[in-house]
């Protein structure tokens, strides 16, 4: 019986160390959440994942929140692509009634790129038809891809936003990006994303803006 007591004792004062113990330890910090997780700027967040998925799927490809489509031409005559094919005289026109404001378009930045140049309207031949960007953000985003279902579920950060102001001309602004692109690690897939989104313009005679071309470079050692 004396035994017994013992045992018992034993593991009270045992329990009574460990209840002490823990009394002693510091409560674990709630992680904290990272800043601009998953957060846009003035673009819908909602359109941009749609538009991050299709980057996904083919970072060649810009993506538009509109794009004007007109009777007798066909759906892609004034696509986003057209940005980025080198001609002149193709461009992106937005769709939307008005001006366009705060239209966008989205597309990939190769990392280590450090300067982005944009021309804006409809090429030369028809620079005063069409409205041409007087003001224009550009926002910069990381992205994160990871799978989910075999469906890409886009997990973004925004970086960064210059402002690119035009004289009313077809002559290119060259600037550079808003933050450093460093290699991206590696592991879960990841891209930089760039984001033009309209501001103010000069009226053409067709209240659709346009914007003639882009080109992204890496120039080092360069302001």
């Amino acid at each position: 019986m004396k035994r017994i007591s013992i045992v018992w004792l034993a593991l009270f004062f045992l329990l009574c160390a460990v209840g002490a113990a823990l009394a002693r330890a510091p409560a674990k910090k709630p992680e904290k959440k990272e800043k601009n997780l998953n957060q846009t700027k003035i673009i819908p967040k909602k359109a941009f994942h749609e538009a991050l998925i299709k980057l996904a799927k083919d970072e060649r490809v810009p993506v538009a929140s509109s794009t004007l489509v007109e009777k007798g031409r066909g759906e892609d005559y004034y696509a986003a692509e057209k940005i980025l094919d080198q001609n002149p005289e193709t461009f992106w026109a937005e769709g939307v009634k008005g001006s366009g404001k705060n239209e966008w378009v989205a597309f990939a930045i190769v990392e280590e790129s450090t300067h982005l140049e944009i021309t804006p309207g409809a090429g030369r031949e028809q620079f005063e038809n069409f409205n041409r960007p007087k003001i224009l953000l550009v926002d910069i985003y990381q992205v994160k891809l990871p799978q989910k279902d075999d469906e890409y579920d886009p997990q973004f950060k925004w970086l960064g936003r210059a402002t690119y102001n035009f004289q009313d001309k077809n002559v290119p602004v060259v600037q550079r990006l808003p933050v450093q692109l460093p290699e991206l690690a590696m592991g879960v897939r990841s891209m930089y994303v760039g984001v033009i989104i309209l501001q103010d313009v000069y009226r053409g005679q067709f209240d659709d803006t346009a914007i003639n071309e882009i080109k992204i470079t890496a120039v080092w050692g360069a302001d």
